[in-house]
């Protein structure tokens, strides 16, 4: 028999943008995108820095600091999106969404 999960319990599961990945899944990760920039290193040597002192902050950081890091960067990262996306003047659907949006905040 299955242990009951508490609702907190049951919700972290069904997160969408908790953390599964180990702390070294994440620095392969980053030394994958090193390996591909290689190719080009003067061109890209700036992408190759600031990923090196990524996969150092990442080794350093614990693990669970690491997964609410990671949390945050996701949501972050889609209001970002949708921000990004709305800011597109040329769209007309977009601008239909923007004055949705104002009449919301208002």
């Amino acid at each position: 028999m299955t242990e009951r999960l508490s609702r907190d319990e049951y919700w972290e599961e069904l997160d969408p943008d908790k953390l599964n990945l180990t702390k070294s899944d994440v620095v392969d990760f980053c030394e994958r995108c090193i390996d591909e920039w290689k190719d080009n290193k003067v061109g890209n040597i700036k992408y190759i820095i600031a990923m090196e002192i990524m996969k150092a902050q990442i080794k350093m950081t614990p693990e669970p600091v690491l997964k609410l890091i990671w949390k945050k960067i996701i949501l972050w990262f889609y209001d970002l999106t949708y921000k990004n996306a709305v800011a597109n003047t040329k769209d007309t659907m977009l601008k239909e969404i923007r004055k949705l949006g104002s009449r919301k905040n208002k």
